[in-house]
């Protein structure tokens, strides 16, 4: 008998946590990209409610599934309406998202604005080298997002000259397409691109001398051709 408790609790541990994760998978969906590219401080809270909600169901059994469910999509109509109401009213989403801060302003740190946030000198290169800045003395603006990124324009004489500046002609830049994945064949970008399986068995072998099945990927565009490697290469 007790065994048969046992079972019948990780069934439906198991189907909640199945539920759950579906439940989740749906709200993420309904409430855009935008929650997983740029997380502000209500975003958190969000992600901290509702990781509770399906905590506290998955460990007590006495919480049926269908208050689960229903906890998980109330709570993101809840965020959808609230993201809603911050797209119609500016005042609520600086209250509740916060606003860009400009951080570095002509090349000075704004101390009260470094302040406000607790950050120190450290972490303000530590956000600068995650945009491949390594010096202060290179930016003249700084943005402090309120996802906690920070936004750099560099003076003039930092910047790469772009290819325009340096070049009458140029070929523009175009999106490879991964053909082969991990020794198998994409048939659907294959398609994509108005070719099959014959083509790219010829083309590799007439490009790079391979075999399609020594191949661990392959990458191909109209430009550069095929870029690939093969299964023995380290």
């Amino acid at each position: 008998m007790k065994r048969g408790r046992k079972m019948e609790d990780m069934l439906m541990y198991a189907m909640k946590l199945t539920l759950g994760l579906i439940g989740v998978m749906i709200v993420l969906k309904l409430i855009g990209k935008k929650e997983l590219a740029q997380v502000t401080p209500l975003d958190f809270v969000y992600a901290l409610i509702l990781g509770g909600i399906i905590e506290e169901s998955l460990y007590d059994a006495t919480v049926p599934v269908y208050e689960m469910l229903f906890s998980i999509f109330f709570w993101a109509l809840l965020i959808f309406v609230l993201e809603k109401f911050a797209l119609k009213s500016q005042r609520f989403k600086s209250i509740s998202q916060g606003d860009p801060q400009l951080l570095i302003n002509e090349g000075h740190l704004d101390r009260k604005i470094m302040d406000e946030n607790n950050m120190d000198v450290d972490e303000v290169r530590m956000l600068l080298r995650m945009k491949d800045v390594f010096s202060l003395s290179q930016v003249k603006y700084g943005i402090l997002e309120e996802s906690g990124e920070l936004s750099v324009m560099q003076y003039a004489r930092e910047e790469a000259p772009t290819r325009v500046e340096i070049m009458k002609e140029y070929s523009e830049n175009v999106l490879p397409e991964l053909l082969i994945d991990g020794g198998k064949v994409e048939h659907q970008r294959l398609k994509n691109i108005n070719r099959d399986e014959s083509w790219l068995r010829e083309n590799i072998k007439k490009e790079t001398g391979a075999d399609l099945e020594d191949v661990f990927f392959a990458e191909w565009d109209e430009e550069n051709g095929f870029f690939i490697q093969k299964n023995d290469d380290k």
